[in-house]
């Protein structure tokens, strides 16, 4: 199996939702600059992340490169109706100091706005070359099954084994239609790192992970990827991105906070995991999602 690229994403770059208080602007540039000296060139972002911060502290270091085209720039949106679709694009493209979009996804799926007509106005944006392809992130299968007729070419959903829930139907559905698939959060926002057991001081402390009927199958779940990666010789962090870059994806999104998180990262590439490993991680991570309502169909619980 070929095994995914990594990418960086960059929520981290601009606090947001109580989450990445302590991000700074020279921390985020700097960590950029080491992940595209490195060979890093898929990077994505959104005007979420710390309401458009993100997006500045990309375009700062973006505007210095000497070939634009070498690097795939991911941004988002979010909007309120059709007719700011073009708005909330062309604000994205001036805090990045850029052009055109290689990937524009849309964020989240409103529960009341329809889908369709907002993709239409979307996909106007690629006509016209601001935007070079579409792309979808947290979307439920159902929602999919419906857009036949919408010419996407990327589907971004969590790859972490804090939330497998619909991944293999998800992957059989990116196969059939010849989607790009990109994962975010394979390190469980740090969690899966071993170091946050106990709730963490911030917005991870209200992740479904930490609540009373689903806190022992986490702790599990981290003492078997320690277990693994002592055997293995890595960290519990290398092995759970190990096994996000296992499953079949075209790029994994790495969030990291520092240069040394990200070299940490860069360096497990060469392990290797193997079907025992792997499948014993499977069976970790599917007794937390068996603990998760039916009704909740993203990592985060989130609806807009």
């Amino acid at each position: 199996m070929k095994r995914s690229e990594l990418g960086l994403g960059t929520w981290q770059f601009g606090p947001s939702h109580g989450f990445w208080t302590e991000a700074g602007e020279e921390k985020a540039q700097t960590l950029l600059r080491f992940a595209l000296a490195r060979g890093i060139r898929h990077i994505d972002t959104a005007p979420a992340y710390g309401n458009g911060l993100s997006e500045q502290r990309i375009g700062s270091v973006l505007a210095s490169l000497p070939n634009r085209s070498e690097v795939h720039i991911s941004s988002k949106f979010m909007p309120k109706t059709v007719a700011t679709v073009r708005q909330d694009v062309e604000k994205s493209l001036a805090r990045l100091k850029t052009d055109y979009l290689d990937t524009l996804y849309l964020h989240w799926p409103s529960s009341t706005i329809p889908l369709k007509p907002i993709l239409a106005s979307a996909y106007q944006l690629v006509e016209e070359g601001l935007v070079r392809t579409l792309g979808l992130c947290n979307t439920p299968l159902d929602l999919l099954n419906t857009l036949d007729d919408i010419p996407f070419t990327y589907l971004q959903v969590p790859c972490s084994l804090l939330w497998i829930r619909e991944l293999a139907a998800t992957k059989a559905f990116a196969k059939e239609r010849s989607l790009k698939l990109v994962g975010y959060s394979p390190l469980g926002l740090g969690l899966l790192g071993g170091h946050h057991r106990e709730k963490p001081h911030d917005g991870r402390a209200s992740l479904y992970v930490y609540a009373p009927e689903v806190y022992p199958s986490f702790l599990k779940l981290l003492d078997t990827l320690g277990q693994l990666a002592t055997k293995k010789g890595c960290s519990s962090a290398q092995m759970a991105l190990l096994w996000a870059q296992h499953q079949n994806f075209s790029t994994i999104l790495v969030g990291a906070r520092s240069t040394q998180q990200l070299k940490e990262s860069l360096a497990g590439t060469e392990l290797v995991l193997d079907e025992e490993e792997e499948s014993l991680l499977d069976e970790m991570a599917g007794r937390l999602v068996a603990h998760i309502p039916a009704s909740c169909d993203n990592l985060f619980g989130y609806r807009w």
